[in-house]
């Protein structure tokens, strides 16, 4: 959960340089005093330098000059590559990955970046076999070893993304994109040293609320757990209207429709209000009036993202002493505050992953958020803070396998039997919805005067697709009237192509469990019908 905090107080790795490597992974020899030789290495530096400030359109300019003099540079080509799939230009990116290889076979940095361009675009059999082709080619390919680091992560293997990740970074410790995932496997004693190391005497305003962050963390452990773990039932309270039903045994209840749920919380025994359980939001993110009643003490200023047109939105990250939700406690939290009155017309969200350490079920038709032990995994170490790799218990081989990318659970998605998209599994989206992309694959398009609202305010433009069939985790349901916007400024943040969500109009009818550890879910389907007049 805090993995995404530190990114965002610390550094956004976006347009940060790449450190640049030939094939077998050694910093290319210094110019000589021959002027042909200084020209092609001046030009190199600055078509980085464009890069690193994401002037990414000059930069591929820049590259593809240099390309079309210097074709052998493995830096010019893979530099190439990066500045257009960061400009999102992927066709031109895929056609410059294709020739890259054709001139570059032999090249670990070209086979890794390939690698980088797939994983961005949500193709991550294409990019595991790229990044394994770099590591044959030379074992020691920094950033090969960063892409199977992120592919670890990605498939909860949290040991062996750990481990690439430390080798990355030291066979190229200068390069930030890898410093920066791998400072995040560190303890926070040692990531304060690391960033003080870094920073020096003339720490940057980023630089100065990272280390504000980290020497507060390294006082006091964020989100230290209280309570036992333990089985527990919390009241999950449905936001807006219901409908009855009945199921199979003509028992009859109420299910909310499209708005959703959410669970009291109780701040430092002096505020509460009721949070929209949001599987899409990390941690718990509330507004400024509700902050000021809870007491939150400031740590530092930040910034979070989300669905809207309004871009980044100033939030500050502070502590509160205690937290009590439905019985079960936790001390010394981190809660991001935002600069708004209150986040998407709520008092704020709060993501299920504060109990990642218990295996959490969302029972929608019961209203109740159930929280049991994690099975044990036989690997794991008396140190509860040591990353382990995912472990799959005999009761759960039932389990879909889902991606994480932070806090967010993606699962692969077939759209009406002709598209395939990496989908967002979101309580915190009303309805479910896809992006322009996989629309015209499947569906009509139309102007319906939807109102889409995240984060980030309101989305502006939004299509009305007549109907689409989503196909995931052995499920199959009918989405009709549905929502399509782009949502690129997701993509870019998770590092991978998202597709869409599946909102709470459509998980509302399961019950929806998460083993955030192991990257796990469960999702049954309620046999229920709407109540007869």
């Amino acid at each position: 959960m805090l993995a995404r905090i530190l990114t965002v107080i610390c550094i956004s790795t976006m347009g940060l340089a790449q450190t640049a490597t030939t094939a077998d992974n050694k910093a290319p020899a210094a110019a000589t005093a021959n002027a042909p030789a200084n020209a092609a290495t001046d030009a190199l530096v600055s078509a980085r330098a464009l890069l690193d400030k994401g002037k990414y359109g000059e930069a591929s300019a820049a590259f593809k000059a240099l390309v079309e003099k210097e074709p052998k540079s493995p830096e010019a080509q893979t530099g190439l590559i990066r500045s257009l799939y960061r400009d999102d230009q992927f066709d031109e990116a895929e056609a410059a990955a294709k020739n890259a290889i054709a001139t570059l076979p032999q090249s670990a940095l070209v086979q890794a970046t390939v690698g980088d361009l797939a994983f961005r675009l949500g193709k991550f059999a294409d990019a595991e076999t790229a990044y394994r082709t770099s590591l044959k080619l030379d074992a020691d390919s920094a950033r090969g070893l960063f892409g199977m680091g992120r592919m670890f992560e990605m498939v909860s293997m949290h040991k062996m993304a750990k481990n690439a990740l430390a080798k990355a970074h030291e066979r190229a410790p200068d390069d930030k994109e890898i410093y920066n995932r791998w400072l995040e496997t560190l303890p926070y004693a040692e990531q304060l040293d690391a960033v003080k190391k870094a920073a020096g005497d003339h720490p940057t305003e980023r630089e100065k609320r990272h280390i504000a962050y980290l020497a507060a963390a390294v006082q006091k452990k964020p989100w230290s757990l209280i309570s036992p773990i333990k089985p527990t039932e919390i009241k999950m309270e449905p936001y807006g209207r219901t409908e009855a039903f009945v199921d199979k045994g003509s028992r009859v209840g109420m299910t909310p429709i499209s708005t959703g749920y959410g669970l009291q919380v109780k701040f430092n025994d002096r505020a509460a209000a009721v949070l929209l359980l949001d599987t899409g939001a990390d941690g718990i993110i509330i507004g400024r009036k509700l902050g000021e009643k809870a007491g939150v003490v400031k740590i530092a200023d930040s910034y979070v993202g989300g669905i809207g047109d309004q871009g980044a939105v100033e939030v500050y990250f502070g502590w509160v002493d205690k937290i009590n939700i439905g019985g079960i406690e936790f001390r010394n939290c981190v809660v991001e505050v935002s600069s708004k009155t209150d986040i998407a017309d709520e008092a704020g969200l709060i993501g299920p992953d504060v109990f990642e350490k218990f295996l959490v079920t969302l029972d929608f038709k019961n209203w109740k958020l159930q929280l049991a032990p994690l099975p044990r995994n036989p690997n794991a170490s008396a140190d509860d803070d040591e990353p382990q790799d995912r472990y799959i218990a005999p009761e759960m081989q039932s389990f879909t396998k889902i991606w994480r990318f932070g806090h967010d659970l993606v699962i692969p998605v077939v759209v009406s039997d002709k598209a395939m998209g990496n989908f967002i599994l979101d309580t915190g989206a009303g309805m479910n919805s896809v992006t322009p992309k996989i629309a015209q694959q499947i569906t009509k398009l139309s102007y319906e005067g939807y109102s889409v609202k995240g984060v980030s305010g309101k989305v502006k433009e939004v299509l009305n697709g007549d109907k689409a069939i989503l196909q995931f985790a052995r499920v199959r349901v009918r989405s009709d009237d549905i929502p399509v916007f782009e949502i690129t400024n997701i993509s870019n943040s998770e590092g991978t192509e998202i597709s869409g969500f599946i909102g709470i109009k459509t998980l509302v009818q399961m019950k929806f469990t998460i083993d955030y550890r192991d990257g796990l879910v469960n999702l049954e389907t309620y046999q229920f019908k709407p109540a007869r007049e």
